[in-house]
């Protein structure tokens, strides 16, 4: 016969051992913390590399562009606008958008020094001014 001492600890064991096996509320919020303060770090990593890279693939994008209106002016004189460079198949019509969906900009003569012709993107603030993109 089990004593009223015996059964009061059984019961404490087994408060004690289902305790172990879970989480508390506390430690659960604490790990989805953690979870979104990482979380928080990486994505703004990402949206960093994401805004450099399209600088760097609308400047290849513009300098390829470029390269095809030389390639045009070479068999007559410049183009008025690019859209004589898909008329003429050296380029498709969607490579005549920037990264950010803009149409690029053609201007000839250049308001550059120096240049004969500029293709333009107007960049990540989508208008014309200091932080465009132009061929080299």
């Amino acid at each position: 016969m089990k004593t009223h001492f015996s059964q009061v600890h059984a019961m404490n064991a087994r408060r004690i051992a289902a305790g172990r096996r879970g989480m508390t509320l506390i430690e659960i919020m604490v790990v989805i913390a953690i979870i979104g303060i990482i979380s928080t770090a990486i994505g703004f990593g990402v949206v960093g590399w994401l805004s450099s890279a399209k600088v760097k693939s609308a400047r290849a994008q513009v300098n390829k562009v470029a390269g095809a209106v030389t390639v045009y002016a070479a068999d007559a004189d410049y183009p008025d606008s690019l859209e004589a460079l898909v008329e003429a198949r050296l380029m498709k019509k969607k490579q005549l958008k920037d990264p950010w969906g803009q149409e690029l900009i053609f201007r000839y003569p250049s308001d550059r020094e120096g240049a004969e012709f500029d293709v333009c993107s107007t960049g990540e603030d989508k208008a014309q001014g200091e932080n465009d993109i132009c061929n080299d």
